[in-house]
């Protein structure tokens, strides 16, 4: 069982809810923008974790610990065999023991799942069966401890928000403090995130650059603002660009058509083969003449559609008229390959394709839904998946 959707809708203790009392083995998949957060489970059990963000790789977590030099870790990456994990190869350099770097390894767990209770938003997929890479060392934590933790620091930031400057708030350190309390006892963290802040940093460079991930950092200055270590000086206000509300939206079309034409593809190849291919190039070529603003867009022979050639097809267009006729044209495009799917798979394979078409369609649409609201695009949609018979 493989699912799909936003943070926005499911949240993120529902579907480890979901994972651990099914029992389910696979992997969790968690994005957003150029974030991408991988969580492998066996029996319901999380078992490993990977993260593209800096702060959550295996080795600067170990700096950040103490637990290894810059020196070591660049001599340890430069021992690393090609595909091979950065903790088996401390094991064999022999500066870690298996059960040492399985203490590291359960806490990089916890901290890549917890820094997800800040995201509001984020796309996720779960893969059924998905193992972890070969090689990999794997431990097994229950979910739902995490879960709990997790949600306990959801409570605390609350009030850690009530302490909290905005992100564009500029902070500097006290040179001379009026201390509020008596006595001074500064953990770690404390003193790593006023070493950070050091001449002076905005609040978003603090969150972004710190070591910690953002609640440990958080915590850690609201304490050195309590004490009077911290102070916080003028807010700088920037300037946002302002945004091409029309060229955002094509953007946004060519992501959902492009995703609902490859799931109406993939389910032909996989139902039919190569003769799925076949019919699915047909139809469009078949109703080429019906669509000449589609023409140069899609490939002929594959039916795939070329996401740049579509931006560029959008600018071409009278501007006050573009968006207009290019969801008109694939509307239709799009009913006719949801006609075949009906035709050569069945009403219920027909019906499981509209499904996925209109999760997928929901999921693009919350990752721009100010912009989707302003111009009706849930609506839209909902109308042209609605009337297909």
């Amino acid at each position: 069982m493989s699912f799909a959707g936003n943070l926005e809708t499911i949240s993120l203790p529902d579907i480890f809810q979901l994972i651990f009392s099914t029992k389910k083995t696979g992997l969790l998949v968690i994005s957003k923008g150029d974030i991408k957060k991988e969580i492998y489970f066996k029996d319901g059990f999380t078992v490993y974790a990977s993260s593209t963000e800096e702060r959550d790789l295996f080795g600067n977590l170990l700096l950040k610990m103490g637990r290894i030099s810059k020196a070591e870790l660049d001599k340890v990456l430069k021992e690393k065999k090609e595909g091979k994990k950065i903790g088996s190869t401390l094991v064999e350099m022999k500066l870690f023991t298996r059960e040492e770097i399985m203490d590291c390894l359960r806490l990089q767990i916890e901290e890549t799942i917890y820094s997800l209770f800040g995201w509001k938003d984020g796309e996720f997929n779960f893969f059924e069966g998905k193992t972890p890479p070969p090689g990999s060392i794997q431990t097994e934590l229950n979910p739902m401890n995490i879960i709990m933790e997790g949600t306990r620091r959801i409570d605390e930031w609350a009030e850690l928000k009530k302490i909290l400057p905005p992100d564009d708030a500029y902070l500097m350190l006290e040179k001379i403090p009026q201390l509020k309390t008596e006595e001074i006892h500064l953990s770690r963290n404390d003193i790593l995130v006023m070493a950070n802040i050091g001449s002076g940093k905005k609040m978003g460079e603090l969150l972004k650059e710190s070591s910690l991930d953002q609640f440990l950092t958080s915590k850690a200055l609201a304490k050195l603002l309590q004490m009077g270590l911290v102070k916080i000086g003028e807010i700088v206000k920037e300037e946002k660009p302002k945004v091409d509300e029309t060229e955002e939206l094509i953007k946004l079309l060519a992501v959902i058509y492009k995703h609902n034409f490859e799931i109406i593809l993939s389910n032909l190849k996989d139902k039919m083969g190569s003769k799925g291919e076949k019919v699915y190039a047909e139809t469009f070529q078949e109703r080429k003449l019906d669509y000449p603003l589609l023409s140069g867009l899609i490939n002929g022979r594959e039916g795939e559609l070329c996401y740049e050639l579509f931006l560029k097809l959008a600018k071409s267009l009278p501007k006050e008229a573009c968006v207009h006729r290019l969801i008109v044209n694939f509307n239709d495009l799009l009913s006719d390959y949801l006609i075949i799917i009906q035709k050569y798979l069945g009403k219920k394979m027909y019906k499981r394709t509209l499904s996925q078409i209109r999760i997928q369609t929901q999921n693009s649409i919350n990752s721009k839904k100010q912009l989707a609201l302003k111009y009706g695009l849930e609506d839209e949609f909902s109308r042209a998946l609605k009337d297909v018979r």
